[in-house]
């Protein structure tokens, strides 16, 4: 994106040098990873799969490139006919940086595949996300979201608010109750007292974040709550009853991240599959919420996609949200460049923080994804130096902020 335009490439050099916050994954522990059998189609897997089905792939079969027992001449039959198709997609892009950076090669074709899953796997041992995460990309902080408390010196939990919400009905608040080291609470009250109760120990050991999604804001009365509870616990209840309940007990789970420093983080603008309607999880959504809740700092994930200037409308005016560029890059870096600009214009810079890696597995491609963040963060930046409208010195500084210095203070971290 930057080969062209040489002050955005001195940018680039100056912004690769600083210490980087991933203020978005779902990577599973190390010892996990090293635990699977990997191979070089892991890295064409995840989010590209979307896009393979679109160009003609058969769902299963882009699905079966992340199967570890799929023999690899069958993901390779499988994909070679639809590689051209997507291979200039924001999703593939950060396969080839992996490659280019850490195997030596430019593409991925029918004479090398078995070679890099080889050496792949030989590079599958302890260390793996010292030498990807620190060493190749400079990252000092991961914000890590995988369904579990897993953390270590420099990765710190998010948990995903149905954890609390026992949105899956008596079995989840059963679970809760176990939790907090109580019978199942018998009436609302008692199981809002165990879910902070839980939430406060979650905090305690580390967690910095819960997860929800950016749904319309319904305001549910407590006494339609109370009914729905006791619905739950007879588990007779009716669909909008547990909607009724689960929306009650959000706004009260977002009340006690605010009194406990929990960011509230909301997924909007695009789901990550196929067949997936987006248009339900616009950014405005969170208005309501976040003036409701105005003590709980909320981070607005993927800059609003597809429309980013509506989330600077809602930075703009709410002093509690953040935009966060996470997996923004991945589905259209032109885009990521045209939302900072905008951004420039409408949000404090000290609002916006810049990169997300937000993979499951392929740890090696979280490199390409911030080769990519730099990019058009440098990009961006340099539109506004030639314009005038500050230094390159001062670009820098801004740089710092969107991938280091923000995300650290949303999250206290």
């Amino acid at each position: 994106m930057i080969r062209h335009d040489e002050l955005a490439r001195q940018l680039y050099a100056q912004i690769s040098a600083l210490p980087t916050v991933d203020a978005h994954e779902h990577l599973h522990a190390e010892e996990n990873r090293l635990r699977r059998s990997v191979d070089i189609f892991l890295l064409f897997h995840q989010y590209l799969c979307t896009q393979l089905a679109a160009a003609g792939m058969p769902e299963d079969q882009a699905e079966a490139l992340g199967d570890e027992a799929t023999p690899l001449d069958q993901k390779w039959a499988s994909l070679a006919p639809y590689l051209d198709q997507v291979r200039h997609t924001g999703c593939a892009r950060p396969a080839f940086e992996a490659l280019r950076r850490f195997f030596g090669e430019d593409d991925l074709t029918a004479g090398n595949y078995e070679r890099l899953s080889e050496r792949m796997r030989e590079h599958n041992r302890p260390g793996l996300f010292d030498r990807y995460l620190r060493e190749a990309c400079g990252i000092v902080l991961v914000l890590n979201q995988n369904r579990t408390m897993w953390q270590n010196d420099w990765f710190r939990p998010i948990l995903p608010e149905d954890d609390f919400l026992c949105s899956g009905g008596l079995t989840e608040v059963e679970r809760l109750a176990e939790w907090a080291g109580e019978d199942v609470p018998p009436t609302l009250e008692r199981f809002l007292a165990a879910m902070e109760q839980v939430v406060t120990q979650r905090a305690q050991e580390g967690m910095i974040g819960i997860k929800g999604t950016c749904y319309p804001h319904i305001i549910s009365d407590a006494e339609i709550a109370r009914a729905a509870y006791a619905g739950i616990l007879a588990q007779h209840e009716k669909p909008h009853q547990r909607r009724a309940f689960l929306d009650y007990a959000r706004d009260q789970l977002y009340e006690i991240c605010g009194n406990l420093g929990i960011v509230v983080v909301k997924h909007s603008g695009v789901w990550a599959g196929g067949w997936a309607d987006h248009t339900g999880i616009r950014p405005t959504n969170i208005f309501s919420e976040a003036s409701m809740h105005r003590r709980t700092r909320f981070d607005l994930f993927h800059a609003g996609t597809p429309t980013p200037a509506d989330a600077a409308l809602v930075a703009r005016g709410l002093p509690n949200v953040w935009l966060n560029l996470c997996w923004s890059h991945l589905i259209s870096p032109a885009q990521s460049v045209q939302a900072l600009d905008l951004w420039l214009d409408m949000v404090p810079v000290n609002k916006i923080i810049g990169f997300g890696g937000d993979y499951w597995w392929a740890v090696e491609n979280v490199y390409g994804n911030l080769v990519m963040a730099r990019e058009v963060i440098a990009l961006a930046l340099a539109k506004r130096v030639r314009e005038g409208c500050f230094s390159e010195a001062r670009a820098v500084e801004i740089a710092r902020r969107w991938l280091h210095d923000n995300p650290r203070e949303a999250y206290e971290a």
